[in-house]
């Protein structure tokens, strides 16, 4: 084994390796007789694996920082032994050094080459390289290090020079003259106070703005010039790179006004609508002196959107501007008038159109039928949550062993439930006697059966498979260490046997199917749904335990039954503080993998989000149907080739050509920092374990904010993957930190965080919220010490999300630090896998070779000799040691898991733009041709179209979206089907029926006839609204009644009566099936729970809004009942459906409305406040009555009987009618 080793260090190390181990072996031999030189010379001679030294030394951190100089400066080895071998010159010719302390001076020398960012290409004013600054003995120490720490703006000339270094940038040497030319020109004239006068063409232009910048902020910077050059010089888009802190909202600004001056109009979007509001507040006055009208479209209400649409100038967020451009298209707002799509700026450029490409904006449209599903998804979630993971294997409800026997009979007809007991019986797991009560109650099995253990269950269904061969069964238990055990391991499948069906047997009689993949679980959990479905009105159930849905809905549960169910299995998965929150509101979206918002205004579709509130009994949404849509690459597209774009972060190749691809003509571009850049990353770490991560995390922060031998204490940010996270972290840190803040909610106020600058000591735990957009200000000892210390705790999804968080510290010319810790049992299931094998194949590879910590002791033994004598030849040994480790090439574990990440990324950009990119353009293609179809329905109805007619198409149209659309086919026969299945639903609408087929529909088709005046027409669709589903139409029987009542106002003859009471009772019927299905839903989401729960007061309140609606019908069937027994007409009192609901109810609402905390945020239009209003308790009546209206309950009524003449004559002909009736059959009973 040593003799391979050998072989193999010499072969791959040469001669200096050789003389370097012998220089080892000298060190041993001076200091031979201690314990540590014993220990050396035995770790030299038997070779094995050393791992590199983990006490806390100061000649390990000495190694360290000279290590970083390689690791994280990009020196080379040489130059960094060249700079130590320099630094020792320097403290041994001072003749005021005492040698104990050449530690911590080389320390302060280290740190502030380190904080500095100093290259070994860097020079001073002077001209001096970092080397020749150190060597020059007339220069002092404190001389040394005011000259590291100077730094001064970077000249053009150096600027585009970088630009034309930069091999991602698509700029060509004529272009960077032209730039060079316009840019020396205006700042020449700005730096000699020159009118410009004499100027023309894009220097005047760019003179002028710049004057105007001058004159209400600051001069601009020649990087903010040179970018908006590049930009004015660009036909088509152009995206370009300026790093965090380096004024993007300056040059932003500088070229919305351009183009505004040339007659242009020009939307400028934004990350997040506080950005947007705060740019725009900034810039006003700039805006001003150059006579540019601006605008911010946030929260603004139709009429304003109008004006605000006419400004030349209009900031928002993306998602504001897709909003107004459904509002207008749509809507029919008319929001932007005459406004044009001619210039788009986008900031944070990447997010935008790579993270958020896809992200999709609508305006949200009820459709209270789909309230028929909520039964289903608590069915479903109630199914799911049976199945459960044991070890590996996935076990399914449990069931009493007779029926698992029955279910897998495939053959003998004649078995029934019976015969399995008496089987049981026989075999003695059910008393004598048993059978015979059971065949009396069944119930009673599960207490018979109570004592019954695994191994008896066994017996018995051996005994099955003797009688039944068909059946065949794999028989687990649960052994004494909670793990699932086999039982019948011996027995082999024969040939042609089936196969056997796993079983895990429990003590009680009871069995749970096993299952060890993912898809045969949801088969198992779908086939359960399905038997427990019926589709009325041809089936409606009598068992409680099935769910009944409207037949009009089958379609879609069909076409999405089996997503539905993924949902509910991945709503189990799903973890609070880490994809979502529990907010005042809801359930609420956390963006954690990019930008960390809380996404108060997006829910989850296709039933996940009803899962999540069922989870966490939450009150429950309605599914909606999404009818109108535009998607963030959809908006962008409308603007061409006329889209610019800035951005701290572009990222790497893979991303800029994924840009190229959907963004027809954009080029992109690096821009220089106005300042050298001192970012210091330390070389980042992996951790197998979360308790080593917490404590590689608090040892760093600890580290940082405590003060050292050559600096003092730093702020610190700690960026956490999840909230969940973050929140440990803090606990963790407890009283270790006393100065920390958490950062996790844009919700709450952060303002505490910002208002001040951070102190030493200070700590901010965040999530991905304090990466993009956020500036953190320091203070001066605190930059002194070397800046905001950056810990990011994963491993970010893409290096742009990386550059982000990184960017928080190291800006404008300040120097700071930033760290990766990764926990790799974090990283997702894919990435994890490849890092793991990766890093153990580089592990072992180092293993056979690696001798650097053998190197490394004998270097940090180097410091402590040198302390006790000086010799040339002690000073030669620690160079070559030291450049033996420098030179040794090992990769880190987490480069290897940044390699890995970065090629996972390009593989999800591929993806991107070969599936999502293709869909999202399909989806719009086909909402386009939507529009198309509403337009000719406003112009055929001289653009007053019925508001029925208008919800019912629109309501097709999205069914027709979610149950029709197939991303697999081509856009010519998606557009062929939507055509002609749109021209069948306005045939159907012009002869008044329903595309879908949905009673409701003609339930409102009835009302609005009825409203006109035209009640026998109403009637007609209240019996055409019966005729399409009796079971569900309460309210077309209720309003059928009333009509028919109201059409013969003062004349009501018995049948007429006696018809509205029939209509009465069926509306009592339905009403009650409403009712049980609301029990069903609570009982589904929670069968045993005594609490209650937000989701118990919202079904509580639908409940009641039922049963209140049940105690109007029966009040006025007792006063028709009347009316037909007494002869009486009937008076009808017709109010809104409002008056349903006592008043007393509505006081919870209206006291909360009249709070000044509400009143205030109305004025101001704070759409969160709102929508925590609209979610509160209080509100959940309004609600309520809302969705009765919606389904055509508009109005209610009460009745009152009164005498009339007529009256009187109806009685007395009654009288004699029914006398003669009794004379009559007198006389033939006589007969």
């Amino acid at each position: 084994m040593k003799t391979v080793w050998v072989t193999v260090l010499h072969v791959s190390s040469g001669i200096h390796h050789f003389s370097s181990l012998s220089s080892c072996l000298k060190i041993m031999d001076e200091s031979d007789t201690s314990p540590r030189g014993q220990e050396l010379f035995s770790r030299f001679t038997n070779l094995p694996k050393h791992p590199i030294m983990t006490a806390d030394s100061n000649e390990e951190l000495l190694l360290n920082k000279l290590k970083g100089l390689v690791t994280n400066i990009k020196w080379s080895s040489t130059d960094a032994v060249d700079l130590f071998n320099a630094l020792l010159n320097r403290f041994e010719s001072s003749s005021t050094n005492d040698r104990s302390h050449s530690l911590s001076w080389m320390f302060e020398m280290l740190h502030s080459i380190e904080i500095h960012y100093i290259t070994p290409s860097w020079k001073c004013r002077t001209g001096k390289t970092l080397i020749e600054l150190v060597q020059d003995e007339n220069v002092t120490d404190e001389e040394v290090k005011k000259c590291l720490a100077d730094e001064r703006e970077k000249q053009l000339d150096e600027i585009l020079e970088e630009i034309h270094q930069q091999k991602l940038n698509q700029i060509d040497k004529k272009l960077l003259d032209e730039v060079r030319d316009i840019v020396s020109s205006v700042h020449e004239d700005l730096t000699s106070r020159n009118d410009g006068s004499q100027r023309g063409g894009l220097k005047k232009d760019l003179l002028r703005l710049c004057q105007a910048v001058e004159k209400t902020h600051f001069r601009p910077r020649l990087t903010q010039m040179v970018s908006w050059c590049l930009m004015a010089l660009s036909e088509t888009g152009r995206l370009i790179q300026v790093g965090t802190g380096e004024g993007k909202s300056c040059i932003v600004a500088m070229f919305a006004a351009f183009r505004a001056m040339r007659g242009e109009q020009v939307d400028i979007m934004s990350s997040s609508s506080v950005l947007a509001q705060r740019d725009l507040e900034e810039w006003v006055n700039f805006y001003k002196v150059l006579n540019i009208s601006a605008d911010c479209n946030i929260n603004k209400q139709a009429k304003d959107l109008k004006k605000c649409y006419q400004r030349q100038v209009v900031y928002g967020t993306v998602e504001d501007f897709a909003g107004d451009w459904l509002k207008h298209y749509f809507h029919r707002m008319d929001i932007f008038g005459q406004r044009k799509f001619q210039c788009a700026i986008v900031d944070e450029v990447d997010s935008l159109m790579l993270d958020k490409g896809h992200h999709t904006v609508y305006l949200s449209s009820d459709m209270p039928a789909l309230q028929h599903l909520n039964p289903l998804l608590a069915f479903i979630w109630a199914t799911v949550n049976q199945y459960s993971k044991i070890g590996t294997k996935t076990v399914g409800r449990k069931y009493l062993f007779h029926q698992v026997v029955l279910e897998n009979i495939t053959k003998d007809k004649n078995i029934d439930e019976s015969s399995i007991l008496q089987m049981a019986e026989d075999t003695g797991i059910l008393a004598k006697g048993s059978v015979r009560d059971l065949r009396r109650n069944l119930s009673l099995l599960t207490e018979k059966a109570a004592s019954v253990t695994a191994n008896q269950l066994a017996e018995f269904f051996k005994t099955v498979e003797r009688r039944f061969p068909s059946c065949r069964f794999a028989l687990h238990c649960i052994n004494n260490d909670g793990a699932i055990e086999e039982m019948n391991k011996g027995q082999q499948r024969e040939n042609g046997e089936r196969q056997r069906v796993p079983l895990l047997l429990i003590t009680g009689g009871l069995c749970q199917y096993m299952y060890s993949d993912k898809e045969s679980v949801h088969r198992a959990a779908e086939e359960e749904i399905k038997s427990a479905l019926h589709f009325t009105p041809s089936h409606l159930s009598k068992d409680k335990s099935n769910v009944d849905i409207p037949g009009f809905l089958s379609h879609l549960v069909e076409a999405k039954l089996k997503v539905w169910i993924q949902n509910a299995f991945y709503a189990q998965s799903m973890t609070k503080d880490h994809e979502y929150i529990m907010e005042e509101h809801g359930i609420v979206p956390v963006d954690y993998s990019c930008t960390g918002v809380v996404e108060n205004f997006m829910k989850w579709s296709d039933g996940l989000q009803q899962f999540l509130e069922m989870k966490h009994e939450s009150k429950l949404s309605d599914m909606t149907v999404i009818t109108n849509y535009m998607s963030n690459v959809g908006l962008l597209q409308k603007y061409g080739d006329q889209i610019y774009g800035i951005s701290g972060t572009l990222g790497q190749q893979a991303e800029t050509e994924t840009l190229q691809k959907i963004y027809y003509g954009i080029k992109t571009c690096q821009i220089p920092s106005f300042k050298r850049r001192k970012l210091f990353e330390v070389e980042g770490v992996c951790v197998k374990d979360e308790k080593e991560w917490i404590e590689k995390i608090c040892n760093v922060v600890t580290a940082q904010t405590n003060s050292t031998l050559y600096r003092e204490g730093r702020a610190v940010l700690v960026i956490c993957e999840t909230i969940k996270h973050a929140k440990a972290l803090y606990h963790v840190l407890g009283n270790i930190v006393k100065n920390k803040k958490l950062y996790i909610n844009n919700n709450m106020d952060n303002t505490a965080i910002f208002n001040k600058k951070l102190e030493a000591g200070d700590v901010i735990i965040a999530t991905n919220l304090a990466g993009r957009g956020t500036d953190l200000k320091v203070s001066h000892p605190v930059n002194r010490a070397g800046g905001l210390f950056v810990v990011q705790t994963f491993l970010p999804k893409n290096a742009r999300v990386e550059a982000q968080a990184f960017g928080r510290t190291a800006r404008q010319g300040s120097p700071g630090s930033a760290q990766l810790i990764v926990c790799t049992s974090h990283l997702s299931g894919r990435l994890q896998l490849l890092v793991v094998l990766a890093n153990k194949l580089l592990s072992l590879l180092e293993s056979i070779t690696d001798a650097t910590p053998l190197f490394q002791d004998c270097f940090m033994m180097g410091p402590r000799l040198y302390q006790k004598s000086h010799s040339n030849e002690r000073s030669k040994d620690m160079s070559e040691n030291l450049l033996h480790i420098l030179t040794e090439n090992s990769t880190p574990a987490i480069k290897t898991a940044k390699e890995v990440r970065d090629n996972l990324v390009t593989e999800q950009l591929v993806s991107y733009l070969e599936h999502d990119i293709p869909m999202i353009k399909k989806k719009q293609e086909l909402f386009t041709q939507y529009l198309a179809v509403l337009d000719d329905l406003y112009k055929s109805s001289n653009n007053m179209p019925a508001d029925s007619d208008l919800s019912a198409l629109n309501e097709f149209w999205g069914m027709w979206l979610l149950t029709e659309f197939n991303e697999n086919d081509s856009i010519t026969e998606l557009k062929s089907r939507l055509s002609r299945a749109l021209d069948g639903a306005r045939q159907k609408l012009e002869h008044k029926e329903s595309p879908l087929s949905n009673l409701h529909h003609y339930t409102v088709f009835g009302n609005e006839l009825r409203k006109r005046g035209h009640l026998a027409e109403g009637i007609k669709m209240y019996t055409k609204a019966i005729q399409q589903d009796h079971c569900w139409a309460a309210i077309a029987f209720y309003n059928r009644a009333f009509a028919s009542l109201i059409l013969q106002d003062r004349h009501q003859d018995p049948n007429c009566i006696n018809q509205a009471l029939e209509d009465l009772q069926n509306a009592l019927r339905s009403v009650e099936l409403y009712c049980e299905q609301i029990k069903f839903t609570q009982q589904m989401e929670k069968p045993l729970s005594d609490s209650i729960t937000r989701f118990d007061k919202h079904m509580t309140v639908r409940y009641t809004v039922w049963l209140l609606l049940k105690e109007n019908i029966n009040e006025a069937i007792k006063q028709l009942q009347r009316a037909r027994d007494l002869w009486e007409d009937v008076k009808i009192d017709e109010k809104s459906v409002y008056f349903l609901v006592p008043s007393s109810r509505f006081l919870p609402f209206v006291m909360r409305v009249i709070r000044p905390q509400f009143l205030f945020s109305f004025r101001h239009r704070d759409p969160l406040r709102i929508i925590q209003l609209l979610n509160d308790s209080s509100s959940d009546i309004i609600r309520e009555i809302k969705g009765l209206e919606c389904l055509g309950l508009t109005r209610i009524y009460t009745l009152n009987t009164r005498h009339t003449l007529s009256g009187l004559f109806m009685r007395i002909r009654g009288y004699v009618h029914r006398a003669f009736d009794r004379l009559t059959k007198y006389l033939f009973l006589s007969k």
